[in-house]
């Protein structure tokens, strides 16, 4: 049977959500610095950032993969997947301010994961586990959400979660990406794109969103 096309659901989000986000932030602060100081010094051994990045640009990263948090789209689920997780965005951030949920990291690359894990010990986190290897061949829990920040096109993930129990799927990306890709899937999925526009003084921000996809039924 063909599915019809998918049509995205638009939500426009106002500055107020980052600023709601960056009070939370201010809560967590020492532990978040603190990730972003291990985040900055294993970067000069290992490629996790651009080396050429300045540290308020990663902070704005941070901020960037908390905004979740503020839009209220984690409630759904107690355990969460972050795959493709680099240097642990935004899955490192989202367990530290939310260590009532469970956290695995994921990516194929094993000096990342071996660079996650020590960081994850010397923060202390109890929430979170890596997970090395294709996210195809990962054991995804029913009850399990996903997240991803720019690691991968939307069907290459669907293509790689096929046969796999996800109903919740999250992913920061440019508004024209994530339109143009959300036309090359098919299913039941219901599929909203929050278009974050914060105005010409926030410029990081300008372009981006957070795409939500959501199993029907």
């Amino acid at each position: 049977m063909k599915h019809p096309k998918i049509i995205i659901e638009e939500h426009p989000v106002g500055i107020g959500i980052l600023k709601i986000t960056r009070e939370l932030q201010k809560n967590f602060n020492p532990l978040l610095e603190r990730y972003l100081d291990e985040l900055l010094s294993w970067n000069q051994k290992i490629n996790l950032v651009s080396r050429t990045v300045s540290r308020e640009t990663v902070r704005e990263h941070i901020t960037h993969s908390l905004l979740v948090q503020g839009l209220g789209l984690l409630s759904g689920h107690s355990t969460w997947l972050d795959t493709g997780s680099g240097g642990g965005l935004p899955g490192i951030p989202l367990s530290i301010i939310n260590s009532n949920m469970n956290w695995v990291l994921n990516d194929n690359i094993r000096k990342k994961m071996m660079v996650i894990d020590s960081i994850i010990e010397e923060l202390k986190l109890k929430n979170v586990r890596t997970e090395t290897g294709s996210v195809s061949l990962v054991k995804l829990e029913p009850g399990t959400g996903i997240v991803s920040k720019h690691a991968f096109k939307t069907d290459d993930l669907i293509r790689k979660l096929e046969g796999k129990p996800w109903k919740t799927i999250i992913l920061w990306k440019g508004v024209k990406d994530a339109r143009e890709e959300v036309g090359k899937i098919r299913g039941e999925i219901k599929a909203d794109l929050y278009r974050l526009e914060f105005g010409s003084a926030e410029s990081f921000y300008e372009g981006k969103g957070i795409l939500m996809l959501r199993r029907k039924g």
